[in-house]
């Protein structure tokens, strides 16, 4: 193969990695409509979006019968999710090893999950969102959630591998695979987007992406 052959073949290869990528960036999946914003008079949740600096989480009051909360506190007035890879976010693991095989590498991923009693502006000393949505809205979310732990084979999600990081939490073993592609952040907003309302996950790496998005709505 001549060498110009070859340089034309490996330009070709960075020319559709380049469109790939761009591809990946400007789509954006439109949500289900009807289900934000809701529709006036109808019944609402409200959710707490949680900007933890460069992690998001996910905040909601619970209602009834309703135990999703750590296990030492299953009906706890409010509980905050988050999604992240098992070794940084779990373990603790911030070296410069750990940090670029969870941007390059797909691995094992953790939920956290707190319960706590204050509401989610006073509780956290972070930025918080609150977004109103329906309740089939929340419902999609908080299906999304669910279906983010791994579980047995009754469906029932599998015991805590480890406490929490504030409030009554655990981590919880869960699916899918983290990379930086599909982290907390583009997590969060995928479940957002579940539920109606019109986040762009592909373009939320950041929970400060996420955070001006939110603002738009």
């Amino acid at each position: 193969m001549s060498r110009k052959r070859k340089i034309a073949i490996l330009l070709g290869i960075l020319l559709g990695m380049a469109v790939a990528i761009a591809s990946y960036f400007f789509y954006c999946p439109i949500p289900d409509t009807g289900l934000f914003p809701p529709a006036p008079n109808a019944k609402t949740r409200t959710i707490y979006f949680v900007q933890h600096d460069w992690h998001s989480g996910l905040a909601w009051a619970q209602r009834g019968k309703e135990n999703f909360g750590a296990e030492n506190w299953q009906n706890s007035p409010f509980v905050e999710v988050g999604w992240g890879d098992r070794q940084f976010y779990f373990a603790g693991d911030q070296s410069i090893p750990s940090i670029l095989r969870a941007v390059f590498i797909p691995s094992d991923s953790v939920l956290h999950v707190a319960s706590f009693a204050e509401p989610p502006e006073q509780f956290f000393k972070f930025p918080v969102f609150k977004i109103e949505l329906s309740e089939s809205g929340f419902q999609n979310l908080l299906a999304y959630v669910k279906q983010t732990f791994a579980v047995n084979r009754m469906g029932d999600r599998l015991a805590a591998i480890g406490k929490g990081q504030y409030g009554v939490s655990n981590f919880y073993a869960a699916v899918p695979k983290y990379i930086a592609l599909s982290n907390c952040n583009t997590w969060a907003a995928e479940a957002l987007r579940q539920a109606g309302v019109s986040t762009c996950p592909n373009r939320a790496l950041l929970a400060k992406n996420l955070a001006e998005q939110l603002k738009t709505q």
